[in-house]
């Protein structure tokens, strides 16, 4: 009886060591793929940001010109200028609180904007003034979008 109640030891401690050993491997491919995924976002971010580029800078309105998208750790940066605004004449918060909310709702409703909501980590849309000073950056998760 003794031997039986050890080889049922035995075969239960190897289960136990390749059960753990299988965890262990699966840990480590998941963690490879999710790698190898962040590597073909980032790679598709920069690719759109390649294409958006060729035509810039653009002028959109009377007020604003688009310049540039860029890359920015898993998220996208628009940066847009705005016309004969300046930093030191002008309400900068009155200007954000003006452009803040329909930034939002085009970031959580522009078909245009899908594949950022979708995948990249954030979007963040910087403003400029007329001499290429930092006005004000919005930035925006999917989180923003939930209702």
């Amino acid at each position: 009886m003794r031997i039986s109640a050890k080889k049922r030891l035995i075969t239960a401690v190897t289960a136990l060591v390749i059960g753990l050993l299988l965890i262990w491997l699966f840990q480590l491919w998941q963690q490879g793929s999710a790698v190898k995924n962040r590597n073909q976002l980032y790679q598709e971010l920069l690719e759109r940001s390649g294409v958006l580029n060729r035509d810039l800078p653009k002028l959109l309105d009377e007020h604003t010109r688009f310049e540039r998208a860029e890359v920015a750790n898993y998220g996208m940066r628009f940066v847009y200028s705005l016309i004969g605004i300046d930093k030191y004449r002008n309400d900068v918060a009155g200007i954000q609180a003006q452009v803040e909310g329909p930034m939002q709702h085009h970031f959580c409703n522009s078909e245009s904007l899908a594949f950022y909501r979708n995948h990249a980590d954030f979007v963040e849309f910087r403003y400029l003034d007329m001499n290429d000073a930092s006005l004000f950056t919005l930035r925006f998760t999917p989180a923003d979008c939930i209702e």
